[in-house]
C-alpha cells in the first residue's frame, strides 16, 4: 500500500462527539444498512433502529455533520461517499475508535499528570495498563487474553503501515528476515509476500510469539515466517540475517535502552546486511488543535523520537549508507536504514 493508497480514516473520529456517534451507528446496524442501499428514509431507518424520531435526527445531524453521511434529498439519508471509500477498511476505524476512547479518557482524568508528573499518568492510564510486557513471558490463558487486547491493537495498525515503509526498502536483495519485536508477524509476513525468497523470523516475548502464530495461522506466508521467543534486551538475538527490521518498537524503550538494542542488533546482523528502524516520530501539534483521534498518539508523545538517535548509535556502530526518509501517513514516521559493512556490496 503506496502513501497514496493509505486509507485517511483520521478526518471523521477528529470530533469526540462524532466519534461517539459513529460507534453507536456501527453497533445499531445503521452504517452496514446504508453500505447496502444507496438511500434511506430517515423515519424508515429510526423505525428500524427504534430510535424517538428526534433522537434519530440528533444521530443522524452528528453523522451528516462529520461527513460520515448526506443528505441526498428531504428525509433521506446515504453514506457520503468519502465515507463510502474508506468502509472497507473498517477494522481500522474500529481499532482506532476503541483505542482513542482508552487514551482520551486518560487525557481527560490526569492531564495534569501528563503534563507535569509522567510516571503518575503512566500509573493511572489505562492506556499504559494495556500495555503489560510482564504478562508476556508465560503463555497462560489469562496472559494470552491480556496480551490479545493490546496485539490486536498494533497489528492492525501495522496491516496499513507496513506497506509504505516495506515499499522504500529493497526486499529483493535480502533472503532472511530478522524483525526484532515483531509482535504478531504482520510485519514479516507482509515482507514476505513482497518478496517470494524471503525467509523471516519474527523475535519477540513468549506470549506474543504465541498470539503471532495465531494470526498467521493460514496465511501463504505462514511457512516462512519463524517465530521466536525471547527477551531482545537480554537473550542471543539469531545471526545470520542480511535484514534486521524495528517497526514501532524503539519508542517503547529509554534512549540507553534503545541505543543498546540498536546496538546489539548490529552486532548481529550479516556483514553487508541492511538494518532498518521504522517509527512514529513526535505528533506535530503546532499546525491545527488536536482532534479526539491524536488523543491515541498523543500519550506516546513523550516517548516518540526524531531520527537523530537513532542515526547516530547506528553511526557509531560502523554502519554505513545511513539514509533517513520521512513518510506521512495519518501520522508522520521515520525510515531510517543503514548497511553493515563487508560481505556482498
Amino acid at each position: 500500500m503506496d502513501v497514496d493508497d493509505f486509507p485517511r480514516v483520521d478526518r471523521f473520529l477528529e470530533s469526540e462527539v462524532v466519534a461517539h456517534a459513529l460507534t453507536f451507528a456501527f453497533e445499531k446496524g445503521l452504517i452496514d444498512r446504508l453500505d447496502r442501499q444507496a438511500t434511506a428514509a430517515t423515519d424508515a431507518l429510526a423505525t428500524t433502529l427504534r430510535l424517538d424520531p428526534a433522537r434519530f435526527d440528533c444521530l443522524a445531524g452528528l453523522l451528516v455533520g462529520g461527513g460520515i453521511l448526506e443528505e441526498p434529498g428531504a428525509g433521506l439519508l446515504a453514506l457520503a461517499a468519502a465515507f463510502r471509500a474508506v468502509l472497507p477498511h473498517r477494522d481500522l476505524i474500529a481499532a482506532k475508535l476503541g483505542f482513542a476512547a482508552a487514551a482520551a479518557e486518560d487525557l481527560r482524568r490526569c492531564f495534569p499528570a501528563f503534563i507535569a508528573d509522567l510516571p503518575a499518568f503512566m500509573a493511572a492510564s489505562r492506556t499504559f495498563e494495556l500495555f503489560r510486557y510482564d504478562r508476556c513471558f508465560d503463555v497462560t490463558p489469562d496472559n494470552l487474553a491480556a496480551t490479545r487486547r493490546w496485539v490486536s491493537y498494533t497489528t492492525c495498525l501495522t496491516r496499513y503501515e507496513a506497506g509504505p515503509g516495506l515499499d522504500r526498502i529493497d526486499l529483493g536483495g535480502h533472503r532472511r528476515l530478522l524483525d526484532l519485536g515483531g509482535n504478531s508477524g504482520e510485519f514479516a509476513a507482509q515482507a514476505c509476500r513482497r518478496a517470494p525468497e524471503l525467509a523471516a523470523t519474527v523475535f519477540d516475548l513468549p506470549v506474543v510469539c504465541a498470539l503471532g502464530r495465531e494470526n498467521l495461522s493460514g496465511r501463504p506466508e505462514a511457512s516462512r515466517v519463524t517465530f521466536q521467543p525471547g527477551d531482545m534486551r537480554r537473550d542471543p538475538l539469531p545471526e545470520g540475517h542480511d535484514l534486521v527490521t524495528f517497526k514501532s518498537v524503539l519508542h517503547d524503550w529509554p534512549p540507553d535502552e534503545a541505543r543498546a538494542l540498536l546496538t546489539r542488533a548490529a552486532q548481529a546482523l550479516a556483514p553487508g546486511g541492511r538494518l532498518v528502524v521504522y517509527e512514529r516520530t513526535p505528533v506535530p501539534l503546532r499546525g491545527r488543535p488536536a482532534g479526539y483521534v491524536q488523543a491515541a498518539d498523543l500519550v506516546f508523545q513523550p516517548f516518540f523520537r526524531e531520527a537523530g538517535l537513532y542515526a547516530e548509535t547506528l553511526m557509531a556502530q560502523g554502519l554505513t549508507e545511513i539514509t533517513v526518509d520521512r513518510i506521512d501517513l495519518e501520522t508522520p514516521f521515520h525510515l531510517i536504514a543503514a548497511r553493515k559493512p563487508g560481505g556482498r556490496s
